[in-house]
């Protein structure tokens, strides 16, 4: 669904979504792509690294559609409120329903489910940017470079993660995909254990204050794409180096975003057992969005 946003005081414009595609990395997809009106979204949800809290075939897949489905509720009456409000009525939902279907309490801090999100809103001022945790936003900056948008302290613990890696890999060369992330389990939950605390890292899950940690930035609407990406997708850029900001700018017809899903998918189906590109997960739910600002009339 399109909406009219208005910018400035005789501009109308709309957020036209060119293409959007979410595939998954394994059996489940734990990502989900969506857009209405003026907004538009990519979600990731955090793997489990605990024992599940809900009925579901996994707990990152039911709370990254959670998320989708409480954005898709709040924001046909959101009007001018700011993105931290929605936001943070988007978490009380989803708290809700989690206490709601769960079959147990979480024991411990790493049970709790949750997610990255970015996501684009056209306001009164421009183009709205925010991101929390690790997806990203490509844009084009004041001087017309491609910028990747969003930054996230979980990157500094998913270093810890893989310098154990690389460590454990030099002790035993012969240890499987699967047999190293089970080894690094409890890294994981460790890491997974500092979310949304002080000295921590901020992702989106049923803790309220976590709206106030998002990255923000707002550029100028008038003709301006914009491309969301989960990690997944991102592997491109910030894994494999074999794409650019620009390119995922570039990517505005299925075909395009198909082939570059094709390439990644390769990459990782060359390197089964992530030694190449050191990694934990062989392949990962891989989302990407691509949307411009145009006016009413050229809609």
């Amino acid at each position: 669904m399109d909406v009219a946003g208005k910018v400035g005081a005789d501009s109308l414009k709309k957020l036209h979504v060119c293409v959007s595609v979410s595939d998954a990395g394994g059996l489940i997809n734990e990502d989900v792509v969506g857009h209405l009106g003026d907004w538009a979204w990519v979600i990731d949800g955090a793997t489990g690294v605990g024992a599940p809290l809900l009925d579901a075939p996994s707990d990152a897949a039911w709370f990254a559609q959670e998320v989708d489905r409480a954005l898709c509720s709040a924001i046909p009456s959101s009007g001018d409120r700011p993105t931290t409000d929605v936001l943070r009525e988007v978490i009380a939902d989803c708290r809700g329903e989690l206490h709601r279907q769960q079959r147990r309490e979480p024991s411990e801090r790493h049970e709790r489910p949750s997610a990255a999100i970015a996501m684009v809103r056209i306001t009164s001022g421009g183009l709205e940017m925010s991101t929390l945790g690790d997806c990203r936003i490509a844009y084009r900056d004041r001087n017309g470079s491609a910028q990747l948008f969003g930054t996230s302290r979980i990157e500094i613990f998913e270093r810890r993660t893989l310098d154990m890696a690389a460590r454990l890999l030099r002790d035993a060369p012969a240890l499987s995909s699967a047999e190293l992330r089970e080894r690094l389990l409890p890294q994981l939950q460790t890491n997974r254990r500092h979310m949304n605390t002080a000295g921590g890292y901020w992702v989106l899950n049923t803790d309220p204050e976590a709206a106030d940690h998002m990255d923000q930035l707002t550029i100028p609407a008038d003709g301006t794409t914009v491309a969301l990406g989960s990690d997944g997708f991102l592997r491109l850029v910030e894994l494999f180096e074999v794409a650019t900001p620009d390119d995922l700018l570039s990517l505005d017809l299925p075909a395009k975003v198909e082939a570059r899903l094709n390439q990644l998918r390769r990459i990782e189906a060359e390197d089964p057992e992530c030694r190449r590109h050191l990694r934990i997960k062989r392949s990962d739910d891989a989302s990407f969005l691509l949307a411009r600002c145009v006016d009413i009339a050229a809609a």
